[in-house]
């Protein structure tokens, strides 16, 4: 209960995503937009996403990628070495209003 006033809500309203058409690693890498694009990478069954608030903690193009790739148990430098499909999308971010008090 102690905790309760420091609850922050926010909701995150996702576009389609796209296909991002790349040809090799470095032009995936030229092809991100940091802070605007979520990612989503797809290896057969295995999938996974970072919304574009996570670029606030990771800034690094290539360590943004390893990571996805981690969360999609695939080894983290699968980006580099296979063919990925790889979806972009935007959000529209909600958040809690907050009293004047604080």
């Amino acid at each position: 209960m102690d905790e309760v006033d420091e609850i922050r809500i926010e909701v995150s309203i996702l576009t389609e995503p796209k296909p991002l058409e790349y040809e090799d690693p470095e032009d995936l890498l030229e092809s991100l937009r940091p802070m605007l694009d979520g990612v989503i990478i797809v290896e057969g069954i295995r999938r996974a996403t970072f919304l574009p608030q996570v670029w606030e903690r990771i800034t690094s193009h290539s360590l943004f990628l390893s990571m996805l790739c981690e969360k999609a148990s695939l080894p983290s430098d699968a980006w580099q070495t296979m063919k990925l499909e790889v979806y972009t999308y935007q959000v529209e971010t909600i958040h809690e209003q907050q009293s004047p008090s604080e």
